[in-house]
């Protein structure tokens, strides 16, 4: 009787040992294979899997995640009702744009209620934290935030005039403004409005204003100051633009830059 149970035991340690190497292979094939639009498509169970239980947020419902090729990915979750088709049709659209300075989506789960997107990681976190943040902020230097500037310019520029369909942003603001390991801005959650909402995409003249939004927040490094756009125009007006400048931007400014950054917002 010990025998055979000892020759039962093995056996089905056996059977489990070969089942879960055969489901982490199907697994690893879901994430490397993409579709026709070269997208990978993922379940829920394996979004589980990447982000070890949405165990590391790194922004409002945004995990950090990682391949099996140990490349790591920003997964986020839309948390919304959009039926499969019109949501498919809207990420391979998203999927098929390709920007320097557009943080490439790479993937997405659509699986009964839920729905995910998946996109390139970006090392350094958002433009908000750097803004927030009393010693990150020291690292954007005036040169780097009009740099910031000139990129989500591009960025926008190229969604508004240059894909096959007009995409507007819809949600452009710093938390959205992502920065690479050298601090090269690309801009993320581009298009999703044409996912989350039902609202009409056809107009540039919200993201040329949150643009400006933008771009007076990274030069003031002012938050929840009023009526900052005010203050801002009565101070450029009146001949003092330097005080619109961030105190805490160490190796000065360039007034020139200055001067063209306001006359955006």
């Amino acid at each position: 009787m010990f025998v055979v149970f000892v020759l039962v035991q093995l056996a089905l340690g056996f059977w489990f040992f070969r089942r879960t190497n055969l489901d982490r292979t199907k697994a690893a094939f879901a994430y490397t294979s993409p579709n026709s639009n070269g997208l990978i498509v993922l379940s829920f169970s394996e979004i589980e899997e990447l982000t070890e239980n949405f165990k590391h947020q790194i922004g409002p419902k945004v995990f950090k995640g990682v391949l099996p090729n140990k490349k790591p990915v920003a997964i986020k979750d839309l948390n919304i009702t959009i039926k499969e088709r019109k949501y498919r049709s809207a990420v391979s659209k998203i999927g098929s744009i390709h920007h320097k300075n557009l943080v490439k989506l790479q993937g997405y789960c659509c699986e009964l209620d839920h729905r995910f997107v998946v996109y390139e990681y970006a090392k350094n976190g958002s433009v908000e934290k750097y803004i927030e943040d009393l010693k990150l902020c020291k690292k954007l230097t005036w040169g780097k935030r009009f740099d910031i500037c000139l990129s989500v310019a591009r960025a926008i520029c190229y969604l508004h005039t240059s894909c096959r369909e007009f995409m507007r942003h819809g949600n452009l603001k710093c938390e959205n403004v992502v920065l690479e390991e050298n601090l090269e801005a690309k801009v993320t959650e581009f298009g999703l409005g044409k996912v989350v909402s039902e609202a009409s995409c056809s107009s540039a003249e919200r993201d040329v204003e949150d643009f400006g939004k933008m771009v007076l927040l990274l030069v003031s490094g002012c938050r929840g100051v009023g009526d900052l756009f005010e203050w801002a125009y009565k101070e450029w007006m009146e001949g003092r633009p330097e005080n619109i400048v961030d105190k805490r931007i160490s190796g000065g400014f360039n007034l020139q830059e200055l001067e063209r950054s306001l006359g955006r917002v």
